[in-house]
Order: structure tokens, then C-alpha cells, then sequence
């Protein structure tokens, strides 16, 4: 073959039952192309998440013991999380629950939450 052959060609030859050397090579190519892609990948938290996790830990020392909050009062509780909707409030109080930090409970039908 006189063109260099496409990674669709060469999968294609495989499933066909013809494995030449040409095929093999371009093969050999994706994977090293793969392999490298994969390892610059960034494992770890991300910005959102660093930032959401500094929230959550003033959250937490902004919490008084014996005292319970809901959504509606986290959201005012520190300036960072002013202006924070109930759902955005919830999901990062559900990873301090989580971590064991803080206790939830449901009382008349609201979500709760105490120092635990």
C-alpha cells in the first residue's frame, strides 16, 4: 500500500481476519498514541472541586454544635455560600455527610443538619 493506512482500515482488517505486518504497525501507532493521551490525563481533584471543598470546610467551622441549619440557612451562613440555590447547598452537604462531619436528618419534611 502506497498511502499510509487509516486506523479505521487497519481495525477493519482485523475484524476481517487479515493481520499483515502493515496492519500490526498501524496498530502498535494508535496504541502508543493512546497511551500517551491517557497518561496526560490529570488525576486528582479538579478547580471546582478544590474550590467546593474549601467552602465545605468553612461550612463546617461556621457550624455551631447542637445547633441545626437547613438549606436556607447554610446558604447565608458563610458569604461564600450566599446566594447558593437548596440543590447547590444539599449536594455539598451531602459529601460532608459523607465524610462523617455533619449529621443529616429529615424533620416535617426538611433536610436538616447538625454538627456531628
Amino acid at each position: 500500500m502506497s498511502k499510509k493506512m487509516s486506523y479505521v482500515v487497519a481495525v477493519e482488517s482485523v475484524l476481517n481476519g487479515d493481520m499483515t505486518d502493515e496492519v500490526r504497525e498501524r496498530l502498535e501507532a494508535l496504541k502508543v498514541s493512546l497511551e500517551k493521551r491517557n497518561a496526560r490525563k490529570v488525576t486528582g481533584p479538579t478547580k471546582a472541586q478544590k474550590e467546593r471543598m474549601a467552602i465545605a470546610e468553612k461550612v463546617v467551622s461556621a457550624l455551631v454544635a447542637g445547633e441545626s441549619y437547613g438549606s436556607a440557612d447554610i446558604a447565608g451562613l458563610i458569604p461564600e455560600t450566599e446566594g447558593f440555590s437548596s440543590q447547590k447547598v444539599t449536594a455539598l452537604m451531602k459529601g460532608l455527610v459523607a465524610d462523617g462531619r455533619v449529621n443529616a436528618e429529615t424533620v416535617k419534611g426538611k433536610k436538616v443538619y447538625t454538627l456531628a
